[in-house]
C-alpha cells in the first residue's frame, strides 16, 4: 500500500495539535496560514499536511516506532497498518517541518533533547530532498509513539474541491524543544489557551474552519495535558463532516455572523 488516499478517494492528512502546560492552564500551539496559500488561506489552523508516498516504508517489515506497535494505532484510527504507519509519518514529519519540533528518540530509548542538530534535515524533508524514514535510519531514530495520541477525524466538505480524509493527534511537547513557525507557510504563531483562539474568532480576529473550532471547543474543556491525554484512551476516531455536524454542539460555529469592524 503507498497510496496516499483513501478508499473513497479522499487524500490522507494529518494535523497535530501540539499541547503544553502553563502557570495559566493548557495552552496549544496554533498558526495563521499566508494568503498566498492553495488551502485555508489567512486561517488560523494546527501544523499538518497531506500524506504523500514518501510517508510509506519501503519495507513493511520495519519497525519505526517507540511505543505502541502499527497493530495497535491501525485499530485506534480504524484504518489499516501501512496507512497508520503513513499517517504517523505525515504527522511527526510535518510537526517538525513546520515547527522544528522534532518526536523521535534514538533506538535505543535516548531522548534527543534540542531538535537543533537535525537543522539540514529540517529544510531537506520541506525540499522533498529526503523522507521521513531516511532520516530515521540515517540517525538510527524512532518515533515516539507516546507523545501522540489520535484525536478526531474529519472528511472534506463534499463541495470542496480538496477532499481530505484528515486525522487530528494531539502531541505532547518534547522537554528541550520549542516551536519557532520557521515555515514559508504561516504569517504568525503562538501558544494560546484554546479558549483564547475561540474568543479571538468571536470578535472577528481569526478565522477558523469547523474542525479547528471544534477541536478547540474541545480541548476548551480540560485543564491540562494529562487531562487530554486521560480522555483520549478511547477516542472516537469515526469520521465526522459538516453534513453530520448539525446539531447543537456546532450550532454557533454554523450560525456564526463575522463582526464587521470597519
Amino acid at each position: 500500500m503507498t497510496s496516499a488516499t483513501a478508499l473513497d478517494g479522499r487524500r490522507l492528512a494529518a494535523t497535530v495539535l501540539l499541547l503544553r502546560d502553563s502557570v495559566d492552564g493548557l495552552e496549544v500551539y496554533v498558526q495563521e496560514r499566508v494568503s498566498s496559500m492553495p488551502t485555508f488561506p489567512n486561517t488560523t489552523v494546527f501544523p499538518g499536511g497531506g500524506v504523500d508516498p514518501r510517508d510509506f516504508l519501503l519495507d513493511p517489515s520495519d519497525n519505526p516506532l517507540i511505543g505502541d506497535s502499527l497493530e495497535h494505532w491501525a485499530q485506534s484510527l480504524h484504518v489499516n497498518q501501512n496507512q497508520a504507519q503513513a499517517l504517523l509519518f505525515a504527522a511527526v514529519r510535518e510537526l517538525f517541518e513546520e515547527t522544528g519540533t522534532f518526536l523521535v528518540a534514538f533506538a535505543n530509548g535516548k531522548r534527543i533533547g534540542s531538535a537543533a542538530p537535525f537543522h539540514q534535515q529540517r529544510i531537506m524533508l520541506e525540499s522533498h530532498q529526503m523522507s521521513l524514514a531516511e532520516v530515521l535510519d540515517d540517525h538510527n531514530l524512532k518515533i515516539r509513539t507516546d507523545l501522540l495520541r489520535p484525536f478526531a477525524r474529519w472528511h472534506s466538505p463534499k463541495q470542496d474541491r480538496h477532499q481530505f480524509d484528515v486525522f487530528s493527534f494531539v502531541a505532547v511537547q518534547p522537554p528541550g524543544q520549542e516551536p519557532d513557525g520557521n515555515t514559508p507557510e504561516v504569517a504568525s504563531t503562538g501558544w494560546f489557551a484554546p479558549s483564547l483562539v475561540l474568543d479571538g474568532w468571536r470578535a472577528g480576529l481569526l478565522r477558523l474552519v469547523l474542525p479547528t473550532w471544534a477541536q478547540l471547543k474541545a480541548l476548551s474543556h480540560f485543564n491540562c495535558v494529562q487531562d487530554v491525554l486521560e480522555h483520549l484512551k478511547d477516542p472516537n476516531m469515526q469520521p465526522m463532516s459538516e453534513h453530520i455536524a448539525a446539531g447543537d454542539y456546532f450550532e454557533e460555529f454554523m450560525t456564526f455572523q463575522p463582526p464587521r469592524r470597519f
